[in-house]
């Protein structure tokens, strides 16, 4: 088997969302994620069902199978704001059931979001949080793939499994973004070891973490993750089954100079060079 390669419209906030799957198909990408957060043309409170009646057609003409969705949901808000994520999830849930067209999993991913308290005292709570997510999930048949997030409390291969052992839920997996892992001083090999049984779906840029704390992301093959030596661990795991996303931080498409294609073909080419290399 070979791995595929995807890549999301999260990178192509200011392209049409139509143009930014035709864009993700002529570089030479296999599989396809659909950026649902509120700010960008594609969250379901501005785009339309119609029209994800219409993308999820189109991701199908373009020979991808059904897109994942890059929810980004606040899983962690407050009992006060509960009930608005809540209805926020179920319209992405929506949005996803709707673009979806074949027998693969209907897959989003999230990270616990900017509420999540502090880790240490925290982490039941977050877990519990899921608990909630996950039963709505199960209700509409979805996965919902947790990311671990590099600059937050919940940064760590180790602290990702401890949520997998806490849950055990079904409708609960991991979203395998070896960035998040290394940045924060995890060993490549090892988080993938630890996190690959458990994980639905995979992401990778690149970054380091500065002496200050702050996170500095850049695109993969940009930076020092090996990405042959990831998808040697992928297949050591059996992992090649799972798409690879290049993900853009939006650290990068936020710049004056940044191009779309550009940035699109720049992760493609270094992804297809590892797995070519890899054979």
């Amino acid at each position: 088997m070979v791995f595929k390669l995807g890549y999301s419209t999260y990178a192509l906030k200011m392209v049409d969302p139509f143009e930014a799957l035709r864009l993700i198909k002529d570089v030479g990408y296999e599989a396809l994620e659909v950026c649902a957060a509120d700010a960008w043309p594609t969250a379901p409170t501005v785009f339309s069902t119609s029209q994800q009646d219409d993308l999820g057609k189109l991701a199908q003409d373009l020979g991808f199978n059904s897109p994942i969705l890059f929810a980004l949901l606040d899983v962690c808000a407050p009992e006060s704001g509960r009930a608005a994520m809540l209805e926020s999830a179920k319209l992405k849930f929506e949005m996803v059931q709707r673009m979806h067209f074949d027998d693969s999993p209907i897959l989003i991913t999230t990270t616990p979001g900017h509420s999540a308290p502090e880790w240490e005292s925290g982490k039941e709570e977050i877990r519990d949080a899921f608990m909630r997510l996950a039963d709505v999930a199960d209700e509409n048949n979805i996965i919902v793939s947790i990311e671990a997030h590099a600059g937050t409390d919940f940064e760590t291969p180790e602290k990702a499994v401890w949520m997998m052992d806490q849950t055990k839920h079904p409708n609960l997996k991991l979203d395998l973004d070896i960035s998040h892992f290394v940045v924060e001083g995890s060993e490549l090999k090892h988080s993938v070891n630890l996190t690959a049984a458990h994980s639905s779906m995979v992401h990778i840029k690149d970054g380091i973490k500065n002496a200050d704390g702050s996170i500095e992301f850049c695109l993969p093959g940009a930076g020092g993750i090996d990405c042959t030596e990831f998808l040697t661990s992928l297949r050591e795991n059996g992992l090649e089954y799972l798409p690879v996303f290049a993900e853009v931080s939006v650290q990068q498409s936020r710049e004056a100079n940044y191009s779309p294609r550009g940035t699109a073909e720049f992760c493609y080419n270094a992804l297809n060079q590892a797995r070519v290399t890899l054979g």
